[in-house]
């Protein structure tokens, strides 16, 4: 599983969003993602990821639904790096 990475922003191809839904579920009109912000501190409901050469936190934490025609595709998350973010997401609805 590798894991997409979206921008919300027109004209913008710096990813803000991981869709964290699987792939199978793409007839949805909406996805389920976490924001990114770059450089922000990790915790334990927060995950730290490798894109284009800068960090991201994902902030698993505030996962939210949304319209998938919003959303650009620019790129993907590595095997390892998807794993990590699923088990911290998995680690937060288990609390």
């Amino acid at each position: 599983m590798r894991l997409k990475l979206f921008s919300s922003k027109k004209g913008n191809l710096e990813p803000n969003l991981v869709a964290i839904q699987a792939p199978d579920l793409d007839m949805l009109p909406t996805m389920l993602v976490c924001p990114l912000l770059e450089e922000e501190q990790p915790t334990s409901v927060r995950t730290m990821a490798l894109f284009s050469d800068k960090r991201y936190t994902v902030l698993c934490d505030l996962v939210r639904p949304i319209n998938r025609r919003s959303l650009i595709e620019v790129g993907r998350f590595d095997e390892h790096t998807s794993q990590r973010i699923m088990a911290t997401f998995l680690l937060l609805l288990a609390r």
